[in-house]
């Protein structure tokens, strides 16, 4: 009965999903009004439809979520200007058959740029409100990149024709307004925090926005935007997207401060920084190539080349120090920080698929008097064999580490009770099954005792620690070298 209403729940239509249909739906429709050239004020309705609907989306999200409630409202607000923005224009362009640029309309426009930034500023604060050196670095490094092209392609040209009359400085303002939201939303796309799907699609709005604008105020300049064009379609679509992401169920997770003090220099973030960072000298050797400048063309690659080198030489390190981080220097096993991770990983994959999840917690029997007999040379090579046996014994796709001390974890993914017990089993007995050996001459028996935990006995992966943990303290109790699963009232008597 639970997996049935777990598939209905799985399956059924979400008001994202309907934003999405929708938003599909309006822009086939407005484009096919436009190419027939009938109905012009239906043809507005579908336009503003989409700034319309994060309008709403938003203030349902704001009087959803307490938490969102401030960029919420500011989303709403700039969604408004540009609603208002929208109608303006083809009131105009109703009325006279032709706006003249810069017009009313412009500063509906202009202002949704300070509304939106601010917006994901607070979002950006709620989710790392310490001071993030790394993400602002980065947010840095792909601002100054991109500010460089829409510079050279948007604000200078635009300067060299005039910004002393009312066209050029409004054609200023749009790029500008657009450095605003790539400084912002770099930071916020870049910084730590989860990488919600509702994350994922305002980047994808930010990004659609981004480029969109900047072919606008492009074409603004030079006399070449018409109403109706394909522009009209990424706004439409970038619209929609930004109101499934306040629909979306992950939308709360936005504001969900952050537990790690920096981001992971993950190979997506590199990627990113390195296009970011290439930006400037590819755009000279583009030019330099129509002019025919060899020198600088020369000079542009080996910026390039050199980068790339640097950049592939520190992602080695990084991933160095990564992989130092999650290894126990000792045994060779994973950390506790990474099975801690594993955990929530398979924890939030076991329910999502209804799977049931097991966890092992082994303590080396009588560990203190080893070190104490043999050294503490001879207790490391205890923990090294153990970890020796260990590999062997358990099943790949299951995770072992070292969680402090002599005592070890195994997770076990897709794996029920009993099976987890036949497998705690068969590692208490493949440690026991010959003595290791403590120096050169001599061999001590070496046992472990083993707590057994379960989701979904468990309900958190707090409380399945805390009950394997248990288990294991039972286990010790009752004489060692033994297995003991939190659901047994007695512990099981060892062979």
């Amino acid at each position: 009965m639970s997996t049935a209403v777990s598939v209905a729940t799985t399956r059924r239509v979400l008001a994202w999903h309907l934003c999405l249909a929708a938003g599909a739906a309006v822009i086939l429709a407005y484009f096919g009004l436009v190419r027939l050239d009938v109905l012009p004020g239906t043809q507005v309705a579908l336009y503003c439809s989409a700034n319309a609907a994060l309008a709403g989306a938003s203030l349902v999200a704001a009087r959803r979520h307490r938490a969102l409630r401030p960029p919420m409202l500011l989303f709403a607000g700039s969604a408004v200007a540009s609603v208002l923005g929208d109608v303006t224009y083809y009131f105009l362009a109703l009325v006279h058959g032709e706006v003249a640029y810069p017009s009313i309309a412009d500063l509906f426009y202009l202002a949704a740029y300070p509304l939106i930034a601010v917006g994901l500023l607070l979002i950006v604060r709620r989710r790392t409100p310490g001071w993030d050196g790394a993400s602002i670095i980065d947010a840095a490094i792909v601002a100054v990149g991109a500010g460089f092209l829409v510079y050279e392609f948007v604000i200078g040209p635009t300067m060299k024709n005039s910004v002393a009359d009312l066209v050029g400085l409004v054609s200023v303002a749009y790029p500008i307004g657009d450095l605003m939201l790539i400084v912002v939303g770099a930071r916020l796309m870049l910084g730590a925090g989860p990488r919600s799907t509702a994350l994922r699609f305002i980047g994808g709005y930010l990004g659609l926005v981004l480029v969109a604008d900047t072919i606008y105020s492009y074409q603004a300049v030079n006399g070449t935007f018409q109403a109706g064009n394909q522009l009209d379609a990424v706004w439409m679509t970038a619209g929609f997207l930004f109101a499934a992401a306040t629909l979306h169920p992950s939308a709360p997770l936005l504001v969900a401060r952050s537990n790690a003090a920096t981001p992971d220099a993950t190979t997506g973030r590199l990627v990113v920084l390195a296009l970011a960072a290439m930006t400037a000298p590819t755009s000279i050797m583009i030019q330099e190539v129509r002019q025919g400048n060899p020198d600088t063309i020369a000079a542009a690659i080996v910026c390039n080349v050199l980068f790339l080198l640097v950049l592939v030489r520190m992602t080695g390190l990084v991933r160095a120090q990564r992989q130092a981080a999650i290894t126990d220097g000792l045994t060779g096993l994973r950390s506790r920080r990474y099975f801690e991770e594993a955990l929530g990983n398979e924890s939030a994959r076991a329910a999502r698929y209804q799977l049931p999840l097991s966890m092992l917690l082994l303590d080396i029997d009588h560990f203190k008097n080893v070190n104490d007999t043999y050294g503490h040379n001879g207790g490391d090579r205890v923990l090294v064999e153990v970890t020796h046996r260990l590999r062997e014994l358990i099943r790949p796709g299951d995770v072992v580490a070292r969680y402090g001390g002599e005592e070890f974890a195994v997770l076990l993914p897709a794996t029920g009770p009993e099976q987890a017990h036949e497998i705690a089993e068969r590692i208490r007995r493949g440690v026991s099954a010959a003595p290791i050996a403590v120096s050169e001459s001599r061999l001590a028996r070496v046992t472990v005792s083993v707590g057994l935990a379960g989701m979904p006995a468990a309900a958190t992966t707090d409380e399945l620690v805390l009950s394997a943990d248990r288990a294991l303290y039972a286990s010790k109790n009752a004489g060692r070298n033994r297995v003991t699963s939190a659901a047994d009232t007695q512990p099981a008597h060892a062979a």
